[in-house]
């Protein structure tokens, strides 16, 4: 009492001598991590790994912002910086999706723990940058063993952290995005880089359903392919074919997610295309890569989907188009 009484003093104080009361710290948010789906076939959260501050973080979509729900130490590779190459024994920086659930006895506990989680390293990004290596993963360690030892790689968290936890991941939908360190930013700024990014879907999706082939294109690097189509040449002559055929072409996206990873871009979203000869639905996948101030997307992937976004089962791979694509696979042991 006499400490909430002495409180309200110092205020009036203040007040009756006209000095501003210190303003709260505005509130910060994840400088890459835009947007969390609000589709019901994608996931609810993503994780961060910040490497510096040995943390895996846990956000989730609130309202039109995030919210960090969880915050845990972790252990990393026990050599500094970026993975580049197998047996490096360093944690690659990048955006990665949990893939499969590993458990009892398909790994040793000593080293495992209960349970961990594949990832898909290497991924698009780090293929381009030949970067070998594989079998990253997200797993735990028994108590007895020191959380601060090293991994040859992996993300490293507490056996009743990740029993915990587990329940927040979709397997082949929950990110698991690794930086050097987090940059924050304010939610103003935080927002605005949002639309901005809104802003650049909003003019590709545009320029595909304006049927203007030359506009279009330009959101796609010159080392963009697809499988079934040889080179960008090819890739552009097959949609100045499909403006020809097409009397019109309209494109609905569900709000997508936003991931980035410094340079790298990738946006998942839920896609109605139509035209005047064909109707579908599909998860669309977006990869892009900043060169200067601008975007360009390197590689397009869309799986088959019902309306509400939920995958056919009786479809395997993803494509660039109705047809194309196959997903690569993931390890099925740790390597590193």
């Amino acid at each position: 009492m006499k400490f909430l009484a002495l409180l309200g003093l110092i205020i009036f104080s203040k007040l009756a001598q006209g000095q501003e009361m210190p303003s709260a710290a505005p509130e910060l948010l994840p400088a890459d991590l835009l947007q969390i789906s609000n589709t019901e076939a994608f996931s609810k959260y993503v994780f961060l790994v910040d490497k510096k501050d040995r943390k895996l973080m846990i956000f989730e979509r609130n309202g039109e912002t995030l919210k960090k729900i969880d915050e845990v130490p972790a252990d990393i590779g026990k050599n500094d910086g970026n993975k580049t190459k197998a047996n490096d024994h360093k944690t690659p920086e990048g955006i990665y999706f949990f893939h499969s659930k590993l458990s009892q006895p398909q790994i040793p506990f000593s080293m495992y723990g209960k349970m961990a989680f594949t990832t898909n390293y290497p991924n698009l990004f780090d293929q381009r940058a030949h970067k070998t290596g594989s079998g990253i993963w997200l797993h735990s360690i028994p108590e007895e063993t020191a959380l601060t030892r090293g991994s040859r790689g992996c993300v490293v968290i507490r056996n009743n952290v990740l029993e915990k936890i587990s329940n927040y991941i979709k397997l082949d939908e929950t990110p698991m995005i690794i930086y050097d360190q987090v940059d924050y930013i304010t939610k103003e700024e935080h927002s605005r880089r949002r639309e901005s990014m809104r802003q650049f879907l909003e003019d590709w999706k545009s320029s595909w359903e304006s049927k203007d082939v030359d506009k279009y294109l330009s959101f796609y690097d010159p080392s963009f392919n697809a499988p079934g189509f040889k080179s960008f040449n090819a890739w552009k002559n097959h949609k100045t074919r499909m403006k020809s055929r097409s009397e019109f072409i309209k494109v609905s996206l569900s709000q997508p997610f936003m991931l980035i990873h410094r340079n790298e871009l990738i946006v998942k979203t839920l896609q109605k295309y139509e035209s005047s000869e064909h109707v579908d639905y599909g998860i669309k996948t977006i990869y892009a890569q900043k060169n200067g101030d601008q975007y360009k997307i390197i590689r397009e992937e869309w799986t088959p989907a019902t309306e509400k976004g939920v995958s056919l089962d009786n479809v395997k791979a993803a494509q660039a188009e109705p047809k194309d694509i196959s997903v690569d696979a993931h390890p099925a042991t740790s390597s590193n």
